[in-house]
């Protein structure tokens, strides 16, 4: 029955599909009615709720992901059934996409590939990734789906095949497009080195491809895909675009605690068999970049002393994909070593195969009872190590979270559909990213503005001046009631959420 499960690469494609949907449906289950992850509730829901400009724009600013959202939407379903629906559905294309890049690309036995899928199934990293990164998700769906193709690049056929895939990851995210030059870079130098011509040629096409339309979304990315209404006001720590001085945020020690923690509590487990299989798989060119490409990125900051790639933890989750390929051949490697001495898999095979199957089922095992409490705990009862605050403002303690708290969402909601029934027109009112999505789904904008800011605990004083600015009034917050804000009245409150007023002074005030 396993053989012929295994000789069936469509039945094996089709079952990892379903567990991973099974798994991360989880969460959303528990969730209830709710969407989970931040940019689910902030980006996702928000833009397809709000935005009323060209759909071309989806495209320029590497949003193609909304076009999959858009047949759900034009069928009268709401934002957030659309982030829960495809949550499970973008896991389970992600685990396939990666099932088929160890076996088609990486030269995995099937059995190799569909231990290599359950295992990154269960990963908190991966798990992380799909919290609420969707484009991220879209963008590796595509990526090892591309270099599936990428290995005989020369034939007419797969150029074309890899070319068209570059150019969607190029439109579905960033990040993931920026990996994707790195490796055509690398690989194009290696061909040249080689003198491969027609190679380098081949690898030519695709990274001009990639390079325009990355400049493209480059070029378009200060674009607004919500309504003319809302206003955003951005952090002044970037420079290059894609770096961050980290410094001027986080105390350089408190970055290192932070950076090395998380790494060591998403990878401790597979680092011995992630550099084992690393140095046999080290001629690899494409995994080898992809995993040296990820680790610069996750500690670039700490190397260049507080300044680095912006948004480290995202690179360190995708550190997740090359680290599992590598530990996959790194146990497979020790599985054989240890069976020389005793010629186990000729003398006794049964045997053999009795002691693999345990490790892998204790293996798989520890993976799954260490993910169950991020699938399925709720906040307020997650314990360490996810509970810990030293990680929690890049890794939340449980996947049974948004932006504004399950316990405060429905006060939140209350809250502004009291400010949507008595803001006047030509208000404006001031808003942390945290509720930016709840905001833009429940009221209704009219002639009436937003100013949202990025997460913080404090109020931003970039979104204060902003409002001081414009010349609109009157002006209202929506803050919790755990202190007075200075220039403004409470004048609605709600469980733990108020609606302030800013004060005749506030317009005049330093």
């Amino acid at each position: 029955m396993l053989k012929r499960f295994f000789t069936s690469t469509w039945a094996i494609c089709i079952f990892l599909f379903v567990l991973a949907i099974l798994i991360r449906i989880i969460p959303e289950i528990k969730a209830g009615v709710w969407p989970i992850g931040y940019d689910t509730f902030n980006s996702y829901t928000a833009e397809i709720a709000t935005y009323k400009g060209s759909l071309i724009n989806w495209v320029w600013t590497a949003n193609i992901l909304y076009f999959l959202f858009l047949p759900f939407k034009a069928l009268g379903m709401s934002p957030n059934l659309i982030m829960k629906i495809f949550g499970p559905l973008l896991y389970g294309g992600l685990i396939v996409s990666f099932f088929l890049f160890a076996k088609n690309f990486l030269n995995f036995s099937k059995s190799k590939s569909f231990l290599a899928a359950l295992l990154i199934v269960v990963q908190l990293a991966t798990l992380r990734i799909s919290w609420d990164l969707y484009r991220n998700e879209l963008a590796l769906i595509f990526l090892f789906w591309g270099l599936i193709y990428f290995k005989e690049i020369t034939k007419p056929k797969n150029l074309l095949y890899f070319s068209i895939l570059a150019g969607l990851v190029s439109l579905s995210n960033e990040l993931v497009t920026v990996l994707l030059i790195i490796i055509l870079l690398v690989y194009g130098a290696y061909f040249l080195f080689k003198r491969q011509w027609d190679s380098l040629i081949s690898t030519a096409i695709p990274l001009l491809v990639v390079a325009i339309l990355f400049t493209i979304v480059i070029s378009s990315s200060g674009q607004v895909l919500y309504d003319p209404h809302v206003f955003f006001t951005s952090e002044k720590n970037y420079f290059w675009r894609y770096f961050y001085h980290y410094s001027s945020v986080v105390p350089y020690n408190l970055l290192k605690q932070i950076i090395t923690h998380l790494f060591w509590l998403l990878y401790g487990w597979l680092l011995l068999f992630a550099a084992i299989g690393f140095w046999r798989l080290r001629r690899n060119i494409v995994l080898a970049t992809m995993t040296l490409w990820l680790l610069l990125g996750t500690f670039s900051s700490l190397i260049f002393l507080g300044n680095g790639l912006f948004v480290w933890e995202r690179w360190l989750f995708m550190l997740v994909f090359p680290f599992i390929g590598c530990a996959i051949e790194g146990i497979y490697f020790l599985g054989s070593i240890l069976s020389r001495p005793w010629g186990w898999k000729n003398r006794l095979p049964q045997l053999a195969l009795l002691l693999a199957v345990l490790f892998w089922i204790i293996y798989l095992g520890l993976f799954t009872w260490r993910a169950l409490p991020f699938l399925a705990t709720s906040y307020a009862k997650a314990k360490p190590p996810l509970n810990n605050d030293l990680i929690n403002s890049y890794f939340p303690r449980t996947m049974i979270l948004t932006s504004v708290g399950y316990k405060d969402i429905d006060d939140t909601v209350k809250a502004i559909e009291w400010l949507d029934q008595n803001a006047p027109p030509g208000s404006v009112i001031l808003v942390d990213n945290r509720y930016r999505g709840v905001m833009l789904t429940h009221f209704n904008l009219d002639n009436r503005y937003v100013i949202t800011n990025p997460w913080s605990e404090t109020i931003q004083s970039s979104n204060l001046e902003a409002a001081k600015k414009l010349n609109y009034w009157p002006i209202y917050l929506i803050w919790n009631i755990s202190k007075a804000v200075d220039g403004f009245d409470r004048i609605y409150s709600v469980g733990d959420r108020g609606i302030y007023e800013a004060l005749p002074t506030f317009k005049n005030s330093n």
